[in-house]
């Protein structure tokens, strides 16, 4: 077998291959190690604003906010606070919402903005 038979039958990553597709899975890594508890907060907040819908007693918007207030206390979500909360009634629904941007810092001045949106209706 010749040279290059040999090198048409080889078959693999080569070693500059093999280095892009590291650098490649480490970025897509760090990133999302960085994302991870932006939407797990994300989830705090949701199920923050469905159980605070639950637990007022006369839908008002300020027994809303007092019990999303102590949700958040209780779950440690610090990306809102209860008067960020917009409460609204449309018929016989009543629909809390809340929006916010988080900013993770990357590397040098490279940052990543997440927007969010939780809503829960009644």
């Amino acid at each position: 077998m010749t040279t290059t038979a040999k090198r048409r039958t080889q078959r693999g990553l080569s070693m500059i291959g093999f280095l892009f597709v590291a650098a490649v899975v480490l970025v897509v890594a760090m990133v999302s190690f960085r994302m991870v508890p932006a939407y797990i907060e994300y989830y705090t907040i949701q199920r923050a604003l469905e159980g605070a819908l639950a637990d007022s007693n006369d839908l008002s918007v300020a027994s809303i906010r007092r019990a999303m207030e102590r949700r958040l206390s209780a779950d440690y979500a610090d990306a809102v606070a209860a008067k960020d909360v917009e409460v609204t009634k449309s018929g016989n629904s009543i629909t809390a919402a809340v929006s916010w941007e988080k900013r993770l810092h990357m590397v040098g001045n490279v940052s990543l903005l997440l927007e969010f949106d939780a809503s829960a209706t009644r």
